[in-house]
C-alpha cells in the first residue's frame, strides 16, 4: 500500500504510517474545531516538500481574507501559490449556479491539467447544499467515485456534529473519517481527534488530544525517534547521599525516576538537590515547575543549603514555571523538547505531574506523562518526576507510568510527632534497598537515616 504522510506532527503515528494513496478522507467536526487548519497544514507543508497540491474552496471569502486569517500560522507560505506546487481553485456562487455536475467536470479538467498529489476541498458540505436529499446522495456518490481515479490524496472538510456524521452520506462514501471535537474536561475545553474509519488500514483508536498553535495542529502524542543512546550502566548521583546508598550507587544515566508522595513529604526538595548536584559537576539542568514560581524555586533552594541562583546566572540551571491555568500540555511539551536540545540539558526535574490529571482525562494524562518521559530518554537525559497526591498510604496506589525507578515518600504518625519515610519501590536493572527508611529535611537538605551497616 502506498502511504502519504499527513504532515501533521503526531498524526502519522496514530494512522500507523499515513494516509493511503489514492483515498478520500473526510475531516468532520463542529465549527471552530480546526478542520481547515489541519487540511491547510497538510497541503502547505507537503507543497514545501515539492508535492503538487490543490486547494479547492467553496468558502465565500476571497483569497485575501483567507490569507489574512491563515497568515498567522507558520506553515502558511503564500509565496507557494506562485511556484506551481500550490494551486488555488475558488468555487463561487456563479460556478455552482451552472450546476454541480458542471462544477465537477470543470474540477476534473483542472486535476487532469495540474495532476496534483494532494487535494483539499474545503468545505465539501457547501457543494450540493441546495439539492434535495436524494439528489445530494447521488452527487456525493458520483463525486467520491471519481475521486478514486484522481490518483491523489483527497482531504475534504465538513461541518458536522457526531450524531449528524453517523447518518451522513459523506461518512459512508469516504475511505476515512477523522472527527475533531472540542470537549469539556475538568471545566476546561480540550480539543480531541478521533479516527472513526480508515479502509484497509489499522490505526490507533480512541480520542487523541491536540492543540492549535502558531505551528498549526500539534497532537500531544508526537512521533519520537527511537532512542539511539545505548543502555547505560553509568550511575548518576541524585544529590541525596542516603538515596544513592539505597539505590546502590544512584540512578542510571538517561533513566527516568518517579518520586511520589503527599504534600510536604519532600518531593521538591529531592528534585532540587538532584538538579543542584548535576550543576555542581557542570551538567546543565532544567526545573519544570507547575507548583512554584521561579523566585520561589530559588528561595526554597537556599533554605535547604542548595542555592541554585549562581547556577542560574552561569546558565547551568534553567527554571520554567507555568501556571496550570495557562498550561497547554502539547504546546508545553514541544517547548521543552526544543529547549533541551538547544541548551544541551542533561538533567530534568518535573514538579509535579499531578497537574495533568487535573487538566486532562486520566487516560490522556497518563499518556502525556509517558510522552514526556520518552522525550527525555530519547535525548539521553536523566530525569526525575514528582507526583503529588492527597494521600498515599500504600504502595499499590502508586502509578509509576512505566518509569525506570520509583521512590515513595510517606508520612506516618508516631506518638506525638509525624515522621517522614522513604522507600525505593523499584529500580530497573539493579538491586536496591527494600526497607522503609526514616528521613528528615534539614538546612542541608534531605538526610536519610540508614542502618549503621549501610
Amino acid at each position: 500500500m502506498n502511504l502519504m504522510r499527513s504532515e501533521i506532527l503526531g498524526l502519522d503515528k496514530i494512522l500507523k504510517g499515513g494516509f493511503p494513496r489514492p483515498s478520500a478522507i473526510l475531516i468532520a467536526g463542529p465549527a471552530g474545531t480546526g478542520k481547515t487548519t489541519i487540511a491547510m497544514q497538510s497541503i502547505f507543508t507537503a507543497s514545501e516538500k515539492k508535492e503538487v497540491c490543490m486547494y479547492v474552496t467553496s468558502l465565500n471569502e476571497p483569497i485575501a481574507m483567507v490569507n489574512n486569517f491563515m497568515s498567522k500560522l507558520s506553515f502558511y507560505n503564500i509565496s507557494l501559490l506562485s511556484t506551481g506546487n500550490m494551486n488555488y481553485i475558488p468555487i463561487g456562487t456563479e460556478t455552482l449556479d451552472k450546476g454541480i455536475y458542471s462544477f465537477m467536470w470543470n474540477l476534473e479538467e483542472s486535476i487532469e491539467k495540474i495532476k496534483p498529489d494532494r487535494i483539499v476541498i474545503d468545505p465539501i458540505t457547501a457543494i450540493g447544499s441546495t439539492l434535495d436529499k436524494e439528489a445530494k446522495r447521488r452527487f456525493y456518490y458520483d463525486l467520491f467515485l471519481r475521486m478514486k481515479k484522481w490518483d491523489a490524496l483527497v482531504i475534504a472538510t465538513g461541518e458536522f456534529t457526531k450524531e449528524e456524521l453517523l447518518t451522513s452520506d459523506l461518512s459512508h462514501v469516504s475511505d476515512g473519517v477523522i472527527y475533531l471535537s472540542d470537549d469539556e474536561v475538568n471545566k476546561r475545553r480540550v480539543r480531541h481527534l478521533e479516527i472513526l474509519k480508515l479502509r484497509g488500514q489499522g490505526y490507533s483508536t480512541g480520542k487523541h488530544p491536540f492543540t492549535i498553535t502558531d505551528e498549526g495542529m500539534i497532537l500531544h502524542r508526537q512521533e519520537l525517534p527511537e532512542p539511539d543512546i545505548p543502555y547505560s550502566t553509568n550511575r548518576v548521583p541524585t544529590g541525596v547521599p542516603g538515596l544513592d546508598t539505597m539505590t546502590k550507587g544512584g540512578v542510571f544515566e538517561g533513566s527516568t525516576t518517579l518520586i511520589s508522595g503527599s504534600s510536604g513529604t519532600g518531593k521538591t526538595t529531592i528534585g532540587t538537590q538532584f538538579i543542584a548536584e548535576g550543576a555542581n559537576s557542570g551538567e546543565k539542568g532544567l526545573i519544570v515547575s507547575f507548583v512554584e514560581s521561579d523566585d520561589q524555586t530559588v528561595n526554597n533552594s537556599k533554605s535547604i543549603g542548595h542555592d541554585i541562583s549562581e547556577h542560574i546566572s552561569a546558565g547551568l540551571v534553567n527554571v520554567i514555571y507555568t501556571s496550570p491555568s495557562y498550561l497547554e500540555p502539547g504546546e508545553h511539551a514541544i517547548r521543552l523538547r526544543d529547549m533541551i536540545k538547544e541548551r544541551d540539558i542533561k538533567r530534568v526535574f518535573v514538579d509535579d505531574v499531578h497537574v495533568f490529571n487535573e487538566l486532562m482525562t486520566p487516560y490522556d494524562a497518563k499518556d502525556h506523562i509517558k510522552l514526556l518521559a520518552e522525550i527525555f530518554k530519547s535525548n539521553g537525559i536523566t530525569s526525575m518526576f514528582a507526583q503529588g497526591a492527597d494521600s498515599i498510604g500504600a504502595t499499590q496506589d502508586v502509578n509509576d507510568y512505566g518509569m525506570d525507578a520509583s521512590v515513595l515518600l510517606s508520612l506516618r504518625e508516631r506518638e506525638d510527632q509525624t515522621e517522614k519515610t522513604i522507600s525505593v519501590l523499584k529500580i530497573r536493572g539493579s538491586a536496591h534497598d527494600t526497607g522503609i527508611r526514616q528521613f528528615e529535611i534539614r538546612d542541608s537538605g534531605v538526610d536519610i537515616i540508614l542502618p549503621s551497616s549501610q
